[in-house]
């Protein structure tokens, strides 16, 4: 297939397929659902001699969920139905409607939460407290030194990312990533 892998909603998209075996010359229509979790949405190929041109139109994906999705090909003539083959897609945000957008990857999130967590947890007075009991109920409370070393976990996970990233725009050597806490 060669569909993209990632989509924008609200965008607009075009590709094309060359299918061999199923020519558009030869009556095959080439349909696709992208699906995601709770809906979906069908696109139909138009013919380009034995091939097959797909175009998105922007007003076709405006209402499209930013998130994973997976789409799905096949070919029909008359009362014959092949499927071509499915891949995972990623449904980006229409950021042009956005009135807010987090562009923080789900590492970057986690690592400023465990950040924050350890400043409410020094803040909050309870730093020396491990845990405690009243009327039966007990209370454990998670040590500096393990949100400490959630934080080293996420800060590796994200210089990965970012040495990738860097990679990806051009920048960099490949190898190893080195971080040091």
């Amino acid at each position: 297939m060669n569909a993209p892998t990632t989509l924008r909603a609200g965008d607009s998209d075009s590709w094309s397929e060359s299918l061999p075996n199923y020519p558009a010359s030869a009556g095959w229509v080439l349909k696709y659902r992208l699906l995601w979790s709770n809906g979906h949405a069908d696109i139909t190929a138009t013919a380009a001699g034995d091939d097959f041109n797909i175009t998105v139109t922007s007003a076709a994906s405006t209402d499209w969920p930013a998130g994973p999705a997976t789409l799905v090909a096949w070919v029909e003539k008359a009362a014959q139905k092949i499927t071509i083959g499915s891949q995972p897609v990623t449904i980006l945000p229409d950021l042009s409607v956005s009135v807010a957008h987090d562009g923080r990857s789900k590492n970057q999130r986690a690592l400023d939460a465990a950040q924050a967590a350890l400043v409410a947890y020094a803040e909050g007075g309870k730093a020396h407290v491990a845990e405690y009991e009243i009327d039966g109920n007990r209370m454990k409370f998670r040590s500096s030194q393990e949100i400490l070393d959630l934080i080293n976990h996420y800060k590796r996970l994200v210089a990965k990312e970012n040495a990738a990233l860097a990679l990806l725009q051009g920048g960099g050597t490949p190898g190893r990533v080195y971080y040091r806490g």
